[in-house]
């Protein structure tokens, strides 16, 4: 296909029970001049012949669709890479494999970015649980992106990529791709520093993106002490790259934000690794008064709240009595 409107990316890696549902929601879409890039992370299952079988289905989107198959795994910040650097279209945008999308939602996203002429058109989600769907829709965003990223301390905006299309050139022109090897709070990483180029931000709400909180193997299931380090690695990144740009003095407050809200994870059911808490970003803390209890999950806001009256220790005993409960 010559110069499709939007390229889709998904990553794929053991999600033989969900890819059906999540390919069938991208070959039904509404909009046509699109293309579709599997990246096979050398997943061990039968996904990608899940994905082959149900292509068949649909032989007007046999031209649009790209198999991609990595030498190695590679972990989810290189499959992304990859397909970002593959891709064509006009605009790009991230659907994980064990997620699934509403049949007109990259149309409705494409043209309000025509309409509007964004660089970023961000659009609401439902997460999906077992019982029920939840819509978390997005508040009303500034009209620009620099300033969502400035204000992101105060008003934490979920860094998916998932559910935010973005011109291909944001990525191209400024050299913005997810850092290999760092995979816990990938788009955190790279989405942050397209907000910083982007100009127009676009919003549409009524057509959604279903994430799949139900995949007791997905990444942000469950996550360990390497994880957090990933974190703060990302957190070590946005540092380095906001520090370096001439308007570094906006984005301290949003730089502080992301160093705690990595730091925060070493609260956990160790302390040893309550001492890494100690340690690592300094200072961050500060930033504590400022930023919306709201952003965070029912176990991080316990865990907030334990840092705010000095009470990490508590944290970690009732962690480890839970533990021993579950145990």
């Amino acid at each position: 296909m010559l110069n499709p409107k939007v390229s889709v990316i998904v990553p794929v890696y053991k999600v033989a029970d969900y890819v059906e549902r999540c390919a069938v929601s991208l070959f039904e879409q509404t909009l046509t001049e699109m293309e579709i890039i599997f990246i096979d992370d050398c997943s061990p299952d039968n996904s990608i012949e899940i994905i082959n079988k149900t292509l068949e289905r649909y032989p007007n989107r046999k031209d649009s669709v790209k198999i991609i198959k990595m030498p190695v795994n590679g972990g989810l910040a290189t499959a992304r890479r990859v397909g970002i650097q593959s891709a064509v279209g006009e605009y790009v945008i991230h659907c994980d494999s064990d997620d699934w999308v509403d049949l007109n939602l990259y149309e409705s996203m494409y043209n309000k970015a025509i309409e509007t002429n964004a660089d970023i058109v961000v659009c609401d989600e439902v997460h999906e649980y077992a019982d029920r769907g939840y819509l978390k829709r997005e508040p009303d965003l500034p009209s620009d992106c620099k300033t969502v990223v400035k204000r992101w301390y105060s008003n934490i905006m979920a860094m998916f990529c998932h559910n935010k299309l973005v011109r291909r050139t944001l990525h191209t022109d400024n050299g913005v791709y997810p850092w290999d090897g760092l995979n816990m709070w990938e788009d955190n990483g790279f989405v942050s520093r397209l907000f910083y180029y982007g100009g127009t931000l676009a919003q549409v709400h009524g057509s959604c993106y279903h994430y799949n909180r139900t995949n007791v193997h997905a990444m942000t299931s469950s996550y360990g002490i390497k994880q957090v380090e990933q974190m703060v690695g990302i957190a070590n990144g946005l540092t380095e790259f906001f520090n370096s740009k001439p308007d570094a003095k906006d984005f301290e407050k949003t730089i502080m934000a992301f160093q705690f809200l990595a730091r925060i994870n070493f609260v956990t059911d160790s302390f040893e690794t309550l001492k890494k808490y100690d340690t690592t970003f300094v200072g961050s803390e500060k930033i504590m008064s400022e930023l919306d209890p709201a952003a965070f999950s029912a176990k991080g806001k316990l865990r907030f709240y334990m840092v705010k009256y000095h009470l990490t220790w508590l944290f970690v005993v009732l962690f480890k009595f839970k533990n021993l409960l579950h145990f």
